[in-house]
């Protein structure tokens, strides 16, 4: 059955476009089409004129076929680009509808291209973390899966731990001979390498997270400190109210910016100390609240022997005050001094010297799979070091192909045996 959805934004706009996809597209937008020839041709654009049921013209449209399966879905699709009024959007809708089609679900149209092999679940999951990410180093991610590079990578780590695999089998089950010469020693250097690349992988999800996300970043501590100077100083607006009274911040505000194309969430909170006041003590409680859910806190205190990894201790009023306490930097918010600095040090916090690489994982299903990969990778390390039984090594490389499976495409027998039997010269 046919599907219908409006792929761009709701509310109104210069062009809309409404999507069709299945085998009886063509026929459903033939029905409001009536007086114009529309041509079944792939990539071929047709400015018509749309007709209600009462046969009055209510649009002038651009209707586009994609034929099956060169299309987004495998399927025959008809997109048709409208005037984005959502009436008119409304109407092209309501006809699609009278005419058989379906609404879509959300996300079907990426299900469709995913059943009919358009696409591998890494690549489907890659469209929402496009549509999705919060900066352009995001995007760029989401793009470079889209095009296949973490199918890419994980189908060349499966087709190593393939190898790893045919090639104990032929020594187990065809070899009538003992093991090949320093066959245990070459697959440990091999599969070691292979947990380095999967672990990479898993240590780096975080980093890659915060540009697919933003990282929350959380100005705290003491009243009259100058985390609200500093807050206006770093989003370039005088957002949060500033006085010298103490207490002035008594709820959570925030605004985002980027540092380098890494979006954050900046939050201003109230300064935290013992109050009489029952609304600065709710701030403060809020407070507290965000500092523990914070992915890194700037404050605006001296820094303790022992101190959590995700915080940096600022010395604010470096102009005008001096210090022998200890501190991760000192800056003058007022005076706009070493806030440069501070901004790379909140970076260097939050994501080090991380670029995004060939695998970049961009979902926790896709992080579960390596994770499961690299465990089964690791046990199998481990048996092979200890000399133990061959057939257990294999069943964790089995499992942990399967574990990779759940990215791309599934493993099958012959996939081994292919492996097994390629290295063979023809006349065998």
């Amino acid at each position: 059955m046919a599907i219908v959805a409006c792929s761009t934004p709701p509310g109104r706009s210069g062009l809309a476009v409404v999507r069709l996809s299945g085998k009886n597209s063509y026929k459903i937008i033939k029905t409001f089409i009536p007086n114009k020839t529309l041509k079944k041709k792939h990539l071929f654009p047709s400015l018509v004129e749309l007709i209600d049921e009462k046969g009055k013209v209510f649009d002038q449209s651009v209707v586009t076929q994609y034929l099956s399966p060169n299309s987004y879905t495998g399927e025959d699709v008809v997109e048709i680009s409208c005037h984005g009024n959502p009436i008119i959007v409304s109407k092209i809708i309501d006809l699609c509808l009278a005419a058989g089609a379906s609404i879509a679900e959300p996300g079907e149209f990426t299900k469709r291209a995913y059943m009919n092999g358009k696409m591998d679940l890494s690549e489907a999951e890659s469209v929402s973390s496009i549509i999705h990410a919060k900066s352009l180093a995001g995007v760029r991610s989401g793009i470079k899966n889209l095009k296949g590079s973490l199918s890419g990578s994980v189908y060349e780590i499966k087709k190593t731990i393939i190898g790893f695999i045919a090639n104990l089998e032929f020594n187990l089950d065809i070899s009538e001979d003992d093991l090949q010469p320093n066959l245990i020693n070459n697959t440990l250097a091999e599969v070691k390498q292979q947990i380095h690349t999967l672990d990479t992988c898993i240590k780096n999800f975080k980093e890659s997270q915060f540009f697919q996300e933003g990282a929350s970043v959380v100005l705290a501590g003491p009243p009259n400190a100058g985390k609200s100077t500093l807050f206006n100083l770093l989003i370039n607006k005088k957002h949060s109210i500033v006085t010298p009274e103490e207490g002035t911040t008594r709820d959570v505000v925030e605004k985002s910016l980027f540092i380098k194309q890494l979006p954050i969430t900046l939050k201003d909170t109230a300064g935290i100390r013992g109050s009489q006041s029952e609304a600065e003590r709710q701030g403060i409680l809020k407070s507290k609240e965000e500092v523990l859910d914070a992915d890194l806190v700037i404050m605006f205190d001296k820094k303790p022997k022992s101190s959590p990894t995700n915080h940096i201790y600022v010395f604010n009023k470096s102009d005008i005050a001096k210090t022998t306490d200890n501190y991760d930097i000192h800056i003058s918010a007022k005076k706009n001094k070493k806030i440069q600095d501070l901004k790379n040090m909140i970076y260097k916090n939050l994501v080090g010297v991380f670029t995004p690489g060939e695998i970049l994982l961009t979902s926790k299903r896709q992080l579960a799979a390596i994770c499961g990969a690299s465990k089964h990778l690791k046990r199998a390390y481990g048996l092979l070091k200890e000399n133990n039984s061959l057939e257990l090594v294999v069943e964790d490389l089995n499992l942990c192909i399967s574990a990779l499976d759940k990215i791309t495409t599934k493993t099958t027998r012959d996939d081994i045996l292919d492996s097994v039997f390629s290295s063979f010269c023809v006349g065998k």
